[in-house]
């Protein structure tokens, strides 16, 4: 698993996805990088060009569970609350839910 994330690019929708492959999203450290991953959601959409070439982009092709996928969407409050982690309810129902 180390290896794996080692080789891949520092693309954070690409490494929550590795987190959901290995099923170790209820584990501290995962629930710790989601919830610092929402609370900072804006710098990382507008600093993403400088660290992967690109601007985060949702991926309408992926699940709406997949909520790591959606991260344009969650920024802008059109989420489905319900359809989010319960540790990630609040930040986002404080930062973003109702927001145009």
């Amino acid at each position: 698993m180390v290896l794996e994330f080692e080789n891949a690019s520092f693309d954070l929708q690409k490494q929550r996805e590795l987190i959901y492959e290995y099923g170790v999203e209820g584990e501290r450290n995962a629930i710790v990088g989601d919830r610092i991953l929402l609370l900072n959601l804006g710098y990382f959409i507008e600093n993403s060009p400088k660290w992967h070439g690109f601007k985060i982009q949702d991926d309408e092709s992926q699940p709406i569970e997949k909520w790591w996928w959606h991260l344009n969407k969650i920024a802008k409050g059109k989420y489905p609350i319900d359809k989010l982690p319960e540790h990630l309810r609040e930040i986002y129902r404080e930062e973003y839910y109702g927001e145009s």
